[in-house]
């Protein structure tokens, strides 16, 4: 069992202008000495994200990937395969592998989201289909 606070991780900036905090990561069996956190069975990590008001990330995709973002403060929106969708609070949402994303702040406040990430072996020729 871990318990880990986001408070307490040092964050790093990812996918060019999001902070992220890692929270958990998936377990490497061959290092006996890796972090605490380092606890994952399945999942390939669990993180806090925040996109900084009036900025944009990225528009990325990940081959073998699927995500969850969960929306916890602000609001903006999504390009996810070229449509834009509005988010907030409460908003959760799936990406399936190799669906093209990004976060849009649009607003002053920051956007405060988890991303749960999962790693996929081998991508079915339907499951990319984002609704």
């Amino acid at each position: 069992m871990v318990i880990r606070n986001w408070r307490d991780q040092i964050p790093y900036i990812g996918h060019e202008t999001k902070i992220i905090w890692p929270l958990l990561t998936l377990r490497n069996p061959d290092d006996p000495d890796a972090p605490d956190q380092a606890c994952l069975l399945s999942l390939a990590n669990f993180t806090r994200h925040v996109v900084q008001g009036r900025v944009t990330t990225d528009y990325h995709s990940h081959e073998d990937k699927e995500q969850i973002y969960y929306f916890i403060s602000g609001k903006g929106k999504m390009l996810i395969d070229d449509e834009e969708y509005d988010v907030t609070a409460g908003d959760a949402v799936h990406l399936p592998p190799l669906a093209k994303h990004q976060v849009i702040n649009n607003t002053e406040e920051d956007i405060e989201y988890l991303n749960i990430s999962a790693n996929v072996d081998e991508i079915a020729d339907n499951v990319h289909s984002p609704k």
